[in-house]
């Protein structure tokens, strides 16, 4: 005779707790397709350790107490699989789902949803960790597959403090989803390292074709030196979709902050993110990175042929410190360590700070560590460099560099995107800024610098090294800047609108001279010029240094540009050949 039946009750006065015995039932056998609950005296319900029950659906009915179903145990098969209709809470109360096993990874799930099942409506919880947060390591693992989703439900990730054994190591409780699943509107609460291993931390992880749908998924900052926040990873061909991502900073010296992380060829979607400072001088900020872990899950051979992760047309708030926030930036990261990565679409807003410290501005960095055969593309998107509130204090910025030696196929490119660099509104704040370093480059991208009022500093683009200007543009408005005082030789842009403004350059044997392919547009009374003497490469008095060329440049436009006094020395600046150069006498 069979020990199962089609549906059955949890009995109110069953003999354990166990879902396994028959005796706990009404019917005197374990359903295996509609499991009810309802009144009952026991309300904690465990799992044999060779448990691999098998249920369709799981109904609360309105006169359920609260239910807390425990998977304590770790096997090669999960103790509880839900392969129908999901989840279904009618009563009032909260019903929770703990699995406190140690799992390794997605392909071992303790419990396991398949097909379209469902977890359920905003009354239920589910936990994934450890029974104890000090005594023990990593946490069991919930997954979804086939076109399963965590519905509205409430997720809650973590890990233990001590460290787990290398055969099998794990990076923490897990909630993964595989296939076409996805997270519906459920709600993740991600945590981060507890003990001295710093790759244990709680993960919300997306593989194969997965959908985070309209999650909302908050990263906890890490409370551990060296330690990570609590992840949400991208990987294969998954989307963010319409997701939100709140990832906070780091809450001691040198902790990571909360972590989104997008790998493969996976998409930010239209997903709204949200990078915050860390708690502390020393902490790190949330972060959202591109291509920064190698793609170790996938079998998918796209993978290695197309490019990698994009940013989609999601938007990014990259926080500076404020308030109580006086650590490291929030940032989004596009690295390209294993893919060729791109901004897409995106729309990036990195706020100032209210500290001098540079790191703790909201940034949006492009960079690659060399040799490499991948870059990382600011593609189409737009980005808002935000002024800092305070005299003193850092603007957002975004960065384009490039770390180390060795060969590579293409730098950092800002592509086709625009970047907007704001003026402060406070006397002495610092406006946000773009800089390309080492052989980065600015591509087709609209480069603009936006006045600041009230005494504020303007903001900035600047090229350094040997950075290219390609077929940029520039405008500069009010007292925006364009500095190319650190820069190794000329540079090249297409066009160049002044409505205000101020270029840096630097003279002496090799002038940082300013070359505008196609459009010069003074629309402006006066262009103004800062002068840097490169004392150690040959200035010289009464030498013309060639400054600006255009194509449209001419004699009648001296009256047009004006410089800095150099040792109390007006400048004289003259036309030739469509190039204009200054001097300095040292006799008036």
């Amino acid at each position: 005779m069979s020990n199962t039946i089609d549906s059955s009750e949890w009995k109110s006065k069953p003999d354990d707790n166990l879902w396994n015995s028959k005796a706990n039932w009404k019917s005197d056998k374990i359903p295996n397709k509609t499991a009810i609950f309802s009144k009952s005296c026991k309300t904690l319900v465990g799992f044999k350790k060779n448990s691999n029950a098998t249920i369709n659906q799981i109904k609360f009915t309105k006169k359920a107490p609260s239910f807390n179903f425990n998977i304590k145990v770790y096997k090669k098969r999960p103790a509880l699989t839900i392969d129908g209709k999901g989840v279904i809470n009618n009563s009032k109360r909260q019903q929770c789902f703990s699995v406190t096993s140690k799992g390794v990874g997605r392909k071992t799930p303790q419990l396991k949803f398949t097909n379209s099942a469902s977890a359920g409506n905003f009354n239920m919880l589910y936990y994934a960790g450890p029974k104890s947060l000090n005594k023990s390591y990593g946490g069991g693992v919930i997954a979804f597959f086939d076109k399963s989703t965590a519905g509205s439900a409430f997720f809650t990730i973590r890990t233990g403090k001590q460290a787990p054994p290398k055969e099998n190591s794990t990076v923490g409780a897990e909630v993964t989803f595989c296939d076409s699943s996805n997270a519906g509107k459920a709600r993740f609460t991600v945590f981060g390292t507890l003990g001295s291993d710093g790759d244990t931390f709680g993960n919300a992880v997306f593989h194969d074709k997965a959908s985070a749908e309209q999650a909302v998924f908050t990263n906890i900052g890490g409370t551990v030196s060296g330690g990570d926040g609590g992840n949400t990873q991208f990987y294969d061909e998954t989307t963010a979709a319409f997701g939100t991502y709140d990832n906070y900073g780091g809450n001691v010296k040198k902790a990571n902050g909360g972590d989104v992380a997008f790998d493969g060829i996976a998409s930010a979607g239209n997903a709204l993110f949200y990078n915050r400072a860390a708690k502390v001088d020393g902490a790190y900020g949330g972060v959202t990175s591109f291509n920064n872990n190698p793609n170790i899950f996938s079998n998918n051979p796209i993978i290695k042929t197309e490019k990698g992760a994009t940013a989609g047309v999601a938007t990014f708030h990259n926080y500076g410190a404020s308030g109580n926030n006086l650590g490291g930036g929030g940032h989004t990261e596009f690295t390209a360590k294993y893919a060729t990565c791109t901004a897409g679409n995106g729309n990036f807003h990195n706020y100032g700070s209210i500290t001098n410290v540079r790191s703790s501005a909201g940034h949006t960095i492009f960079s690659i560590s060399k040799p490499t055969k991948n870059y990382p593309s600011a593609g189409n998107g737009t980005f808002w460099n935000y002024p800092s509130p305070i005299k003193n204090g850092v603007g957002g910025f975004t960065e384009f560099s490039m770390y180390n030696e060795g060969d590579y196929i293409e730098p950092p490119t800002a592509e086709k995107a625009t970047f907007i660099n704001l003026g402060a509104t406070v006397n002495g704040a610092n406006g946000g800024y773009t800089s390309f370093s080492n052989e980065t480059t600015a591509a087709e991208a609209t480069l603009i610098a936006h006045g600041g009022i009230n005494g504020g500093n303007g903001g900035q683009i600047l090229f350094n090294d040997n950075s290219t200007g390609d077929n940029s543009s520039v405008e500069l408005i009010g007292n925006g800047e364009l500095d190319l005082s650190y820069h190794k030789g000329p540079l090249t842009i297409k066009n160049l609108i002044l409505k205000g403004g101020l270029i840096k350059i630097r003279i002496g044997d090799n002038p940082t001279t300013l070359n505008i392919a196609k459009d010069f547009n003074l629309n402006t009374p006066v262009a103004e010029f800062s002068f840097y003497l490169d004392k150690e490469n040959g200035f010289k008095y009464d030498t013309a240094y060639a400054i600006l060329s255009a194509n449209n440049l001419s004699d009648s436009q001296i009256q047009d540009f004006r410089g800095n006094e150099i040792n109390g020395h007006k400048p004289k600046f003259s036309v030739s050949n469509n190039i204009l150069f200054v001097s300095y006498s040292d006799k008036n």
